[in-house]
């Protein structure tokens, strides 16, 4: 009989691991073969077509514009082999061109790759096989994740590249030993590709280090009420080690940020270009918030603003948002505000208009005023109360922008997806299946209260049990902490827009995952535990 054990673990192991992954690719398969290939508007068909040098300089990430060609290439040399040569984009130099087959490719690269990392992740939380099925069943049921992984744009690489970042930190922060050198290099890697494939996600930087500086925490309150002197000294290694750990976390959260600045840089530098930042250009749409202000109240606040810089620059450009206003342009978009400004500065120079648009930018952050901060408060309870549905349908509105602007992407007029289609066709492909509306009545909100309970009830659970879960409990803070911190800056840097509040709904559900599964796994083992006990206490037949 342990010889058969011994022959059947690894089979049931490899079956329970098909099963997962179908779990989580059902809803992928569904996807691919009713719901044609989706786009983050302009946006994504800048990061398809344009030298990624170029999209760099123009304040894209460049990760995706890269990643993205591979496939784009293999597309465009099938077709060839076929007999449809690709039509020539206009782009120096060439790009490989936009092809069905191109963009099938990297749709289903996409694909494959958020369903491998979903199920690395979950097989990490949990040691049991009905929880890692459930858990799947409940990601699968999730249309958010699927949608961006059909979608043409730099937030599914980021979408996908969280998943593995939050894997390798939940493994580091539970190691009970030194981490290898490996361990590192592969979280600074993922980390690295990350910065590089979403300039939101910055405060990524800290993941790592505030997950092992809660676990210092909870292990020097465990500390103080050991019963112990023995307990005592174990807490105060773990909490020693944590610390040392964070300190390096730190140090590689730094140098990734510095190589990632760096590579963007090189990048765009063998352009004719100058690389720069972009953030002023992007801060254009927090302004918006100008346009609900009374005429009188939004001339004082410009002046108020023009009197806190020394640059003439700036003041021009204040100058002309109060102009603008006044004339009754619409500020929503950024059109006409970036015609006078490019007259007033001249064609082609960039790099000033650029730097003066940063500049304004921070003279409005340093410190924000009330009538900012409020603006940017309303749009973060505005994600708050947001169910992730509506994040997916905004992907069908950037999709139907083609409709409207197709002389801004021409070399989508051959794509399958476009061909005969119309804007009210992919408009209501959301209304059209229920898969997309499963989620509606869940808010940030709700699933937030969900999670608070998951985590009281593991803290209870482990001191019933007397278990230390601190880097369980430190990593669940730390991720969802962490996806706050990320819409909370892009509220003060753009008005509300629901692909904003991905990262945050992500590191939710996979800081709930983590302490629904650690807390199954306790409870499995306290009964299996009692259930050891009992049989111990059975009188022996025969």
């Amino acid at each position: 009989m342990p010889e058969r054990r011994r022959v059947s673990s690894p089979i049931l192991q490899f079956l329970g691991n098909c099963a997962l992954l179908l779990c989580l690719f059902v809803p992928s398969a569904w996807m691919i073969a009713t719901i044609p290939p989706l786009w983050r508007d302009a946006d994504a068909y800048v990061q398809l077509t344009q030298d990624p040098r170029v999209a760099t300089f123009w304040g894209h990430s460049p990760a995706y514009c890269y990643v993205a060609k591979i496939p784009l290439f293999f597309g465009a040399q099938w077709e060839q082999w076929r007999g449809k040569p690709p039509g020539d984009q206009g782009t120096d130099p060439p790009q490989p061109a936009l092809t069905d087959s191109g963009i099938w490719l990297l749709i289903l690269g996409q694909h494959l790759a958020l369903c491998l990392a979903a199920f690395c992740f979950i097989r990490t939380v949990s040691n049991q096989f009905w929880t890692r099925l459930a858990l799947a069943a409940i990601w699968a049921s999730n249309a958010l994740f699927y949608t961006f992984a059909n979608c043409i744009g730099s937030e599914t690489l980021g979408l996908i590249l969280l998943i593995p970042l939050a894997e390798r930190t939940l493994r580091l922060v539970r190691d009970p030993y030194e981490p290898r050198a490996l361990d590192w290099y592969l979280f600074a890697l993922l980390l690295w590709f990350s910065l590089l494939s979403r300039h939101m996600n910055l405060p990524l930087v800290g993941l790592l280090p505030a997950a092992f500086l809660l676990c210092a925490l909870f292990n020097r309150i465990s500390q103080r009420f050991a019963a112990t002197a023995t307990q005592k000294l174990q807490f105060r290694k773990l909490a020693g080690k944590n610390f040392r750990h964070a300190l390096m976390a730190i140090a590689v959260g730094i140098a990734c940020y510095a190589v990632a600045q760096s590579t963007m840089q090189n990048l765009a530098r063998k352009t004719r270009f100058q690389p720069h930042s972009r953030i002023g250009f992007t801060f254009l749409w927090r302004l918006h918030f100008l346009q609900e202000l009374p005429p009188a109240s939004r001339t004082a606040l410009l002046a108020r603003i023009s009197a806190r810089t020394q640059s003439d620059e700036v003041r021009k450009l204040i100058a002309l948002l109060e102009n603008l206003n006044r004339e009754g342009a619409d500020l929503m978009n950024s059109g006409p505000f970036m015609d006078r400004a490019i007259q007033i500065f001249g064609a082609y120079r960039w790099n000033e208009l650029d730097h003066a648009l940063n500049q304004m930018a921070w003279t409005f952050l340093r410190p924000p005023p009330p009538e900012l901060l409020q603006a940017a408060r309303a749009d973060f309870l505005a994600g708050l109360q947001t169910p992730s549905t509506k994040i997916s349908s905004y992907l069908f509105a950037t999709t139907s922008y083609y409709f409207q602007h197709q002389t801004e992407m021409p070399a989508c007029a051959d794509l399958a997806e476009f061909r005969g289609a119309n804007a009210e066709q992919i408009w209501t492909l959301r209304s059209d299946y229920t898969y997309f509306h499963l989620w509606r009545s869940l808010t940030y909100k709700k699933v937030l209260a969900i999670w608070v309970i998951a985590l009281v009830a593991l803290i209870v659970l482990a001191l019933r049990q007397q278990t230390n879960v601190s880097a369980s409990v430190a990593c669940a803070i730390a991720f969802t902490t962490v996806g706050v911190g990320i819409f909370g800056s892009s509220c003060f840097l753009h008005d509300y827009e629901p692909r904003l509040s991905l990262s945050m709904w992500q590191l939710l559900l996979l800081s709930l995952f983590l302490l629904v599964g650690r807390t199954v796994d306790l409870l499995t083992r306290q009964r299996e535990s009692d259930m050891k006990q009992s049989a111990g206490q059975l009188p022996r037949l025969g």
